[in-house]
């Protein structure tokens, strides 16, 4: 018989869209976690599908915003303000699924075990459908072994220390607020940005390799080149 452990302190926050097929399967997955949050908050931007149907009927709590006020920074960032009382904050995408019962416990877990540490992003693995370019991001992006990084882990690293993703991340939110929160105008890279921030002002951010998600993408070269010039660009306008 599986445990649950209830966290009141914890907040699970999705931003969605016309989540389609993978969102019966999503909201499974996280029915199905061994942590019970106090919160579960939807952002939909006005879904023309199911989806916010869906995520009310699974006792979801639905916000609703035109799609023109979205914004990966800003967005994340009502979220943030719309669970004040939340001390862990849980950001999820649509397209992520929970592949352990115990995800989200040991996505925690590092968060408790260290008040340093300001957040926390988990490993994603490849669907089964995942061509051969995807299969080799995901497994160089996401290795098989969790890393703690702080600020001298610039030193070693250089950008790569800052690297984050908050498809599947949670943050402290004593943290998260110490720094400003998430950038208001970004186009992408918001999770970088933020982690970079929190190393800079003292914060640890940690990889866990022990919490996975399963998220991959079917991309042309075309879109790659796209996404790829778009984190370049973020970079750029925030190199300091």
């Amino acid at each position: 018989m599986t445990t649950i452990i209830q966290r009141p302190d914890v907040a699970v926050i999705v931003l969605t869209r016309n989540a389609g097929r993978l969102w019966p399967e999503w909201i499974k997955a996280l029915q199905h976690q061994t942590v019970q949050a106090g919160r579960y908050l939807v952002i939909d931007s006005l879904s023309e599908d199911h989806t916010a149907e869906l995520a009310a009927a699974a006792g979801l709590e639905v916000q609703r915003i035109h799609p023109r006020d979205f914004s990966h920074g800003g967005t994340r960032q009502l979220a943030t303000e719309l669970c004040p009382d939340a001390e862990f904050l849980v950001y999820l995408t649509q397209d992520a699924i929970l592949k352990q019962a115990d995800s989200l416990e040991q996505l925690l877990k590092h968060a408790a075990d260290d008040s340093q540490v300001g957040m926390v992003y988990g490993r994603h693995l490849p669907r089964a459908d995942a061509d051969h370019l995807e299969r080799h991001a995901r497994g160089f992006t996401y290795p098989a072994t969790s890393s703690v990084r702080d600020r001298d882990s610039f030193k070693t690293l250089g950008y790569r220390a800052a690297f984050a993703s908050d498809v599947y991340a949670v943050y402290r939110a004593s943290a998260l607020r110490s720094i400003g929160g998430f950038p208001e105008h970004i186009i992408v890279s918001e999770d970088s940005y933020v982690a970079a921030r929190l190393l800079l002002a003292g914060w640890k951010t940690v990889y866990s390799a022990e919490s996975t998600v399963e998220h991959s993408h079917r991309y042309s070269l075309v879109q790659i080149f796209r996404r790829y010039f778009d984190v370049g660009y973020s970079m750029r306008r925030n190199s300091p």
